[in-house]
């Protein structure tokens, strides 16, 4: 297995930006996208990536650019999961037939999908030496040129990290400072990692912000520049409250507090002002942050005896808005195979 060698799965912006930076840098790349092909039809035609920003710059060819996982998987010693979150499974059940011993699987962000991947892989009789690791977001802060095989960094992001189970996380750690030195830092298991990610935040100023999406009719919204105001922020410090409150109840830390987002709102760059939003309510802001990410909190809060009622009312009205009732349908301590631990039982599984 040559650790040179890197899958990527996933050719969004995380994707993207991650296949082109890696390449740069000299690594054998193998860019797979298991749904929209037209992203990797727009790598073909131009023969790889222009990257720009803050990252390395330069025209990145890609070793392999294909939507067969098991092309994309041969000789990997790195599989880095950038998709959706609510791709996990599918990711897992296409890779288990393919993986081979001493793969590293690193989901970017994670929402507990590392729980998820061991769990499938476990029920399709992997005997793999395969670790599973998650962070709490993607590396770059990065947006595609659409309808060109262009990237741009604007921002390179703390990852905090951990296996599943934790007893991997130095391990995988030390292998990735190969590639990515100062970016990821451990955490103490992923239910602190999968807890703080910073992208809590989109549910408040999408729930409030309902009507004007609506009546944009697929125009530009603007979420952190025209989305957020003196009132999203308190309910945006509500929800950072109440998840504070599940994760010292579990001797946590939250690793992306609230006082660094407030910071962020105010003090926006031009990149960031212009980032847009959803066009849609049914857009991943809603439809992949609420059950992936305030699902898994409340739920957890409910079984320890942690009330979360503002979280719990954002997600009933993002179900009542969609007309799916997210809190079963998302990632619950059933879906997550937890239900019924205690305290100190659901510390010992992350471990």
């Amino acid at each position: 297995m040559d650790i040179k060698r890197i899958a990527v799965i996933g050719a969004g912006n995380s994707g993207y930006d991650m296949a082109a930076d890696f390449s740069l840098a000299g690594y054998e790349v193998s860019l797979c996208e298991l749904w929209d092909k037209q992203n990797l039809e727009q790598i073909v035609r131009s023969g790889g990536i222009e990257l720009a920003g803050i990252s390395r710059n330069g025209f990145a060819r890609i070793r392999r650019v294909t939507a067969n996982i098991a092309e994309a998987l041969e000789g990997a010693k790195f599989i880095m999961v950038a998709t959706q979150s609510l791709g996990h499974e599918t990711v897992a059940e296409l890779c288990a037939p393919h993986l081979e011993d001493g793969q590293i699987i690193v989901l970017l962000p994670g929402n507990f999908g590392s729980v998820l991947f061991a769990r499938i892989l476990k029920e399709k009789g992997l005997h793999k030496n395969v670790k599973i690791a998650e962070t709490s977001t993607s590396p770059y802060a990065a947006r595609r040129v659409i309808g060109e095989a262009k990237v741009n960094i604007s921002q390179f992001l703390n990852l905090y990290t951990a296996a599943f189970p934790a007893r991997d996380t130095m391990y995988v750690l030390e292998n990735i400072k190969q590639f990515y030195p100062t970016l990821f830092f451990p955490a103490k298991n992923v239910l602190e990692v999968a807890m703080s990610n910073p992208n809590f935040f989109h549910l408040p100023i999408c729930i409030l912000n309902t009507a004007r999406i609506e009546k944009s009719q697929g125009g530009k919204f603007y979420p952190y520049s025209d989305g957020v105001s003196p009132s999203v922020v308190k309910i945006i410090e509500a929800v950072w409250r109440e998840r504070g409150a599940v994760l010292r109840e579990l001797g946590l830390i939250d690793l992306s507090p609230v006082e660094e987002h407030k910071n962020f709102f105010a003090n926006l760059t031009p990149a960031q002002a212009v980032i847009t939003g959803p066009a849609n309510m049914q857009h991943r802001m809603i439809s992949e942050d609420c059950p992936c990410g305030l699902v898994p909190l409340a739920s957890i809060g409910e079984m320890i005896g942690v009330p979360t009622p503002v979280t719990r009312a954002l997600i009933t009205l993002a179900s009542e808005i969609n007309g799916t009732d997210y809190y079963v349908k998302g990632r619950n301590v059933e879906y997550l195979g937890i239900s019924g631990l205690n305290k100190a039982q659901l510390t010992h599984f992350f471990s």
